[in-house]
């Protein structure tokens, strides 16, 4: 595999007075891929030329690593993730000439670097890698796992499929795709960086490998994109026609509208192309931005969504702590029926909004009233008690409106959920 740094793929024919670069477009692929051959359908071109066609004011780059240190890195033996992304970012610092903003296309697993990157990134003291990080205006992941056991599990069919016949434990596990995701979502917030994510329809090697859950990255206003394709080649658009290709660069034209006045020619050879029209694939591309969303409450949301550092316990370890081991089942389930319900309205801001203050609401109520009872030693049956008379009840009062009911297992949800990140404790602890 190849392990060079960031090449750049011109347009054809090459444009030989291309203007002034408003925007780097960087194309990182997944475990396996190649930093050429993952692009290509076909071989005698690849989608990233037709995009450095018509987007005369972007620069298209694609970046290689080796992917045997990569799955080494994911099976333990590697020394660590944040060694490749680090390589990365420098490779990107090191380019003569930088465009001031940047977009980032990762597959797969090169999505994970990509978020490791913008950590070390944001993190970091050099100027050059803080730069980086603030250049980057936009992400597009293309079928990339990231939270949760289902995403471990990804990860680990593919690090198996890389691996062949080795036997190896997956060491990136969920904390690890929990952590890294709850950094990328607070960089988001900070940033304010838009966000895509697509997932492919179709088996491959009779599995599906990232669905609509695996995809989503969990940042407002990003909801992931079904793409009637496999895992391999939801990278390889071959036509102009493709829904990929459309969503992307409807991506990237509401991109430029943001980066540069409107009085620039942006993406004139693209100007004559077809806008996605009716419903299903070819409506993918939507170019409609959400609603604003109030500052503090945006803010709110991605906090309770993130998970707090006073308590690292489980959900399972902290019930049984309080002595509710009969509940962990129930709990739970309620708790990922209430993440699904986050993540399914999360591109709505009206939506947003209301959870974000209906989670607000439990956490003030249980801290004001069932925290006390629990630090007096009330028995389970006595905060139960307070649970339902000063946090359920009052919640599904003032938070039903006409447009839906809040019900009591919602607002049960939200507490297993608030208890699951951290944000609340059913004990002393």
């Amino acid at each position: 595999m190849s392990n060079e740094g960031p090449v750049e793929v011109f347009a054809r024919p090459r444009l030989t007075s291309p203007p002034p670069a408003v925007l780097d477009i960087v194309f990182v692929h997944g475990l396996g891929g190649d930093q050429f051959e993952t692009w290509r359908s076909s071989e005698k071109e690849s989608w990233l030329q037709w995009l450095a066609t018509d987007f005369p004011t972007c620069r298209i780059f694609t970046v290689g690593y080796d992917s045997s240190k990569f799955a080494s890195v994911l099976s333990g033996d590697g020394a660590s993730i944040q060694d490749l992304a680090l390589i990365m970012a420098d490779g990107l610092a090191s380019r003569e000439e930088r465009a001031p903003h940047t977009l980032l296309v990762a597959h797969s697993l090169g999505g994970l670097i990509v978020k490791q990157m913008l950590r070390r990134c944001s993190e970091s003291l050099s100027p050059d890698f803080i730069e980086i990080g603030r250049s980057v205006t936009g992400v597009a992941f293309l079928a990339t796992p990231h939270q949760g056991a289902q995403a471990a599990k990804t990860l680990d069919f593919l690090l198996r499929q890389f691996l062949s016949k080795q036997s190896k434990q997956l060491a990136y596990g969920d904390d690890n795709l929990v952590d890294l995701n709850d950094s990328f979502r607070s960089w988001v917030a900070r940033q304010g960086v838009a966000v895509r994510a697509y997932f492919e329809t179709e088996k491959t090697y009779g599995v599906h490998v990232v669905d609509k859950v695996t995809a989503n990255p969990g940042v407002s206003g990003c909801e992931p994109i079904g793409v009637q394709t496999d895992h391999i080649t939801i990278c390889k658009p071959a036509t102009r026609t493709a829904p990929v290709f459309k969503s992307i660069s409807a991506f990237i034209r509401q991109l430029l509208k943001k980066i540069t006045p409107p009085t620039a020619e942006i993406g004139a050879a693209s100007a004559d192309q077809p806008e996605p029209s009716g419903g299903g694939q070819a409506a993918i591309a939507s170019e409609d931005a959400p609603t604003e969303l109030n500052s503090e409450i945006l803010s709110d949301f991605q906090y309770y969504m993130t998970h707090a550092d006073v308590d690292r316990r489980d959900l399972e370890q902290k019930l049984a702590d309080a002595g509710r081991t009969y509940a962990v089942a129930d709990a739970k389930r309620k708790k990922e029926r209430f993440n699904m319900t986050l993540q399914r309205h999360i591109a709505q801001p009206s939506a947003v909004a209301r959870y974000a203050k209906l989670m607000a609401d439990v956490e003030s109520r249980f801290n004001r009233h069932v925290v006390r009872e629990i630090a007096h030693g009330a028995d389970i049956a006595a905060v139960d008690r307070v649970v339902q008379e000063h946090v359920v009840e009052p919640c599904v009062l003032a938070h039903s409106t006409s447009e839906g009911q809040i019900t009591a297992g919602l607002v049960d949800g939200a507490l297993y959920y608030l208890a699951g990140n951290c944000h609340l404790a059913w004990d002393n602890v």
